[in-house]
């Protein structure tokens, strides 16, 4: 039998111990691995820069090294994303079947794991006809329409809310832990006032604001913080992302934080800044142009969802 290989931490470790100035041998009794690992552990990481095993003879991988980091920003993104979630990223974002080992094996070179989870619902009968009903009653309306709507989302472990208008694009909001009612009143307290600011003073239109129903959105406290500072949320259809631009602007944050390095959380909030301010005025209009189709879409679909 050959001797066991050093696996990736380890080296890692090497690599730190000689860093702090300790030397091969004294690292070698330390870990208690031969002087001959410790000098081609060395050696390599200065040659090439990185302490990982060159790829075996075989076959080439389905996924290229940007696919493989648009993995990992996903699970940085949302820690609780299954296997199966990342799975199906995958196949949407790419058109590639992988198998859950893959994704494993890919989270694995990054030092990260996930889960097997069970399948998130589809629209059911009754959502389908609150999504039909919903896009009859806005079929009419023209881009006009659609300018005086402020959608609204939150995204991520890291958690962030955030806004888009069709004047404008709103600042991306931290919070800590999960969203609850404190949290979400908190949030539009401070923010509601400047979200009203860009719309013009003469607008002859009601200002409309979307939310989806979750808990925090739809809760007792948040209902009565409403009707105190006489805001009416738009009723939403439930399971209705495609309807939602701000799906598409978490989309888009996507892409453009496959450029940055991201390894923890503060990493993930400094790119997610930078990145946020890289989204122009023009894409936000062209989003707010996009809702007529999205709505026509999911009529010709009777409910289903749009390819949005």
């Amino acid at each position: 039998m050959g001797r066991k290989a050093v696996d990736i931490t380890t080296k890692r470790t090497i690599i730190l111990l000689r860093a702090s100035g300790m030397s091969q041998h004294e690292i070698s009794r330390k870990l208690n691995i031969s002087r001959n690992c410790i000098y081609q552990t060395i050696n390599k990481f200065n040659k090439l820069h990185t302490v990982a095993t060159k790829p075996r003879a075989g076959r080439r991988s389905k996924l290229t090294d940007r696919q493989k980091r648009a993995i990992k920003l996903q699970q940085v993104r949302d820690d609780t994303l299954s296997l199966n979630d990342l799975i199906r990223y995958v196949q949407t974002s790419f058109n590639i079947t992988v198998s859950r080992r893959t994704v494993s094996r890919i989270l694995n070179e990054f030092d990260m794991f996930s889960y097997v989870a069970p399948r998130k619902p589809r629209i059911n009968h009754r959502q389908r006809y609150s999504r039909l009903q919903w896009c009859y009653q806005h079929l009419s309306w023209a881009e006009n329409d659609w300018s005086n709507f402020i959608f609204t989302d939150e995204s991520g472990s890291v958690g962030i809310w955030s806004y888009p208008t069709y004047h404008g694009l709103g600042p991306i909001v931290f919070y800590d832990g999960s969203l609850n009612s404190d949290k979400y009143i908190d949030i539009l307290d401070h923010h509601l006032p400047t979200v009203y600011e860009k719309f013009l003073p003469q607008s002859p239109r009601k200002i409309l604001l979307q939310q989806d129903n979750t808990r925090p959105h739809v809760s007792i406290k948040t209902r009565e913080y409403f009707k105190k500072k006489k805001i009416n949320p738009i009723p939403w259809p439930g399971n209705s992302a495609d309807l939602n631009l701000m799906e598409n602007i978490w989309s888009i944050l996507d892409d453009k934080l496959l450029k940055y390095n991201i390894n923890n959380a503060e990493q993930l909030k400094t790119a997610l800044k930078m990145a946020w301010m890289e989204i122009s005025h023009d894409t936000i209009q062209k989003l707010f142009e996009s809702m007529s189709k999205r709505i026509r879409q999911v009529i010709k679909r009777r409910g289903f969802a749009s390819h949005y």
